[in-house]
């Protein structure tokens, strides 16, 4: 079985309660909206010990589209700038990011808010590759999982209304030209690019996130003519002020 496929058959196991520590602690790693200590926030209120590290095996890449950016009008069909972040097992691949703790009463709140992905624990070190650790990751899921979860309606809802397709939120070919939703990825710059963040991380983002193709880094993309500016002048509507505002 693919290293995919094992994990669809474990997403009940790693959809439930993962294992804290004595004072009822779990550890998240996150590598998009997440880098956000104030977007993190609004879901995880008990959050704390936020830090940046180095997430082991995994890549990071925007292949996947996301039923919140069409319902709050981010999404753009006919440019196919509708996708969102994920993490997948890529042995020997690495990229910053960042690790916090939550309480468990918390736990319930992060799942809703990733609906769409596995929560695999991961490996991750210190920045200075001392520290190594373990938290919950978002890695890719699958449409069958979103409908064994009960959330599919959403996609559908996003499908009829835009026309959308393939009618799809994770099978989405390396040639389908699928690009990074701008209004999020505005958010994601605005996260990772700070400079109170260390340079590593601010590197990594760019050169270790890729577009759908698994070639492309976000720093080749940004460097085409007119997509970085209309990348930063894609500023999130009222109701992702907080969640996106970077």
């Amino acid at each position: 079985m693919s290293i995919l496929g094992s994990l669809m058959s474990e997403s009940s196991v790693l959809m439930s309660m993962p294992t804290h520590n004595e004072a009822g602690v779990v550890s998240i790693l996150g590598y998009g909206s997440l880098m956000s200590e104030s977007s993190a926030l609004m879901s995880m209120p008990t959050l704390q010990n936020f830090r940046y590290v180095r997430i082991l095996g995994h890549r990071r890449v925007f292949a996947h589209t996301s039923p919140l950016f069409h319902e709050n009008g981010i999404a753009r069909y006919e440019t196919r700038e509708i996708s969102s972040l994920s993490a997948e097992p890529s042995p020997g691949s690495s990229f910053c990011g960042v690790a916090f703790d939550i309480l468990a009463q918390d736990w319930p709140a992060f799942v809703a808010r990733e609906a769409e992905y596995v929560l695999s624990p991961s490996t991750f070190v210190s920045l200075d590759g001392g520290e190594e650790g373990s938290g919950m990751l978002c890695i890719r899921g699958s449409d069958d999982l979103i409908k064994q979860r009960g959330t599919w309606p959403r996609y559908e809802a996003m499908f009829d209304a835009s026309g959308l397709e393939p009618r799809t939120c994770w099978d989405w070919d390396v040639d389908s030209g699928l690009k990074p939703c701008a209004c999020y990825l505005r958010h994601c710059l605005l996260s990772s690019q700070r400079a109170d963040v260390p340079a590593v991380v601010r590197e990594s983002f760019l050169s270790d996130s890729f577009l759908v193709d698994r070639r492309t880094t976000l720093r080749e993309y940004l460097r085409l003519p007119g997509v970085e500016a209309r990348i930063m002048a894609s500023v999130p509507p009222p109701g992702l002020g907080t969640r996106y505002g970077g």
